[in-house]
């Protein structure tokens, strides 16, 4: 019985299981509509840390979001400061007040977002690659606006129901930024 409650107990710690839900955000300022939000340019500073809190990766995203009717199209270009660039196209439609569901290049089926507040909840699944392979891994990000147009977005990232990292975000809006790879980190040792 004392090795079974051990192993539950470490499986709760590695999963990071959270009580968190979306709903408790609904009174929060200010309101996050993701498709006002992202329309436009935006640009984000992101880290990847494994699950022991060490840096892998730094990177900038710039993104370009159109809206025609509910769908949001999001154009993301990644810079990554070890050189690789990666490029992704969401589509993201909005059913109701609160729920979105989204696909992107990559994405496994559908991610699927829950909006209160200022606070948004997605999650989806999405073939990641680690050195020469991939892993299928699952994301459950977590997007909270703030005053002055930030928002900051904290994604767990686990695999086999294991918390194996998570990245850290932060988005402006960029209008009045110039936007490309000419602004990417510069490539430096990791």
């Amino acid at each position: 019985m004392g090795k079974r409650l051990t192993v539950t107990a470490l499986v709760i710690v590695l999963t990071g299981c959270t009580d968190m839900k979306v709903e408790q955000f609904a009174g929060s300022e200010p309101q996050f509509a993701l498709e006002s939000y992202f329309a436009g340019k935006t640009r984000a500073w992101g880290i990847f840390e494994d699950r022991f809190g060490n840096l892998r990766r730094q990177f900038t995203v710039d993104i370009v979001g159109t809206v025609d009717g509910n769908v949001l199209t999001l154009d993301e270009s990644f810079y990554y400061r070890d050189g690789e660039t990666e490029h992704r196209v969401w589509t993201i439609t909005k059913l109701d007040d609160h729920t979105y569901e989204g696909r992107a290049n990559g994405i496994i089926g559908t991610a699927r977002g829950q909006v209160f507040g200022n606070t948004l909840n997605w999650r989806y699944e999405m073939d990641l690659k680690v050195g020469d392979g991939q892993w299928r891994v699952r994301f459950d990000d977590w997007m909270f606006l703030q005053p002055d147009g930030v928002l900051i977005n904290r994604a767990y990232v686990s695999r086999w129901g294991i918390e194996i990292g998570a990245v850290t975000l932060a988005f402006m809006k960029a209008e009045d930024q110039q936007v490309g790879a000419a602004d990417a980190p510069q490539v430096a040792a990791e």
